[in-house]
């Protein structure tokens, strides 16, 4: 896998980003964060494609549903006040419709994912079945759209088992991968402890070794692994998207998402081909009053900036009107700055 570069920057949210989730063939990614908003975008231009307002609250989770045709699928949120919402999304036109709202909890629902190997489904009359959902809160509970009910002691066929095992620190956020049955765990003190799964019967965890963060501000990233579970992706709280080699522990590569200070909270990996890999990271900080969503990948790269951030030429798109801000901001500190010295020099003259 080659190294990746900045795709696009893109500024959608007032308020810091809390998720982030790719379709699945990889054309679009939809953010979600404490303002309120919803906002899609296409993957290869970088275009706004909507900007949804549901009135969750803050946006906690978002997650696409495969639709069984291929030009129709389902953006679902899940909210700070604990509603669901669910848009149906025809990829050809663009176009977004309405489809549901229902109350699960009466807190926020931090995870919602279709359930898989299962029958029962919710029927879509324009459309067709759509797949039940498992939430997650405290206690967990699954649901399907249009009842609710505790989730099942007995494991869900093709989901990972309940297992209790005493880990060494805190848990932040996790990450598993099924085929290399490595989990990934941010500690919340020192960075991402390793472990493996020992015995699929016993559900044993093996500690294997520790990816060396500096942690600040005790602020929860988000873990990722690439397709083949070689790479983890993680945010961090220094304005850094990092990668490492999970075998050997080893640092591949820092990219450069915001500034020193800056939280990178959210981080989404997708791969629709083996030689097309995309990251995206949302921040929890704002520059300039935005914040900033960035997109990277392993194509495109022509060159290397000074700082060591890899810049494919489609960077520069996007970029511009960064660029323009900072000249702008750059003429109002000039102009102040003579102003300034007019008023000393009328005064002590």
């Amino acid at each position: 896998m080659g190294e990746y570069g900045l795709w696009w920057s893109l500024e959608g949210h007032r308020a810091p980003i809390n998720c982030l989730t790719f379709t699945e063939d990889g054309t679009h990614i939809a953010s979600g964060g404490d303002d309120g908003h919803v906002v899609v975008w296409v993957v290869e231009d970088g275009n706004l494609r909507r900007r949804l307002k549901p009135k969750q609250g803050p946006i906690i989770a978002l997650k696409w549903l495969r639709d069984d045709s291929r030009d129709i699928c389902y953006l679902m949120s899940t909210g700070a006040n604990g509603t669901l919402v669910i848009w149906r999304f025809t990829i050809g036109s663009g176009m977004f419709e309405w489809l549901h709202m229902e109350t699960v909890f009466d807190t926020a629902i931090e995870e919602a994912r279709p359930v898989p190997n299962t029958e029962e489904k919710c029927n879509d009359p324009s459309s067709g079945p759509i797949p039940p959902v498992a939430f997650t809160s405290t206690p967990t509970f699954s649901s399907n759209i249009g009842s609710l009910h505790p989730a099942s002691p007995q494991r869900h066929s093709g989901l990972p088992g309940f297992t209790r095992a005493l880990l060494r620190t805190r848990i932040g956020s996790t990450a598993y991968h099924e085929g290399s049955k490595t989990l990934l765990v941010w500690n919340l003190i020192d960075g991402i402890d390793v472990y493996q799964l020992m015995d699929c019967s016993l559900y044993s965890l093996k500690f294997v070794r520790h990816l060396q963060i500096q942690i600040r501000r005790n602020r929860i990233c988000h873990v990722q692994f690439d397709l083949d579970g070689k790479r983890a992706i993680t945010g961090s709280d220094n304005g850094q998207v990092l990668i490492w080699d999970v075998n050997s522990g080893q640092l591949v590569q820092a990219l450069r998402h915001g500034q020193e200070l800056h939280a990178v909270q959210v981080v989404r990996y997708h791969s629709s081909q083996f030689n097309k890999h995309f990251v995206a990271s949302g921040s929890s900080d704002s520059a300039g009053g935005k914040v900033l969503l960035r997109l990277w990948s392993t194509e495109g790269i022509v060159s290397r900036a000074d700082d060591g951030e890899s810049l494919p030429a489609k960077a520069t798109v996007k970029s511009g009107p960064l660029h323009l801000r900072c000249l702008i901001d750059f003429f109002l500190v000039v102009v102040i700055s003579i102003l300034l010295t007019a008023v000393i020099h009328y005064y002590y003259a």
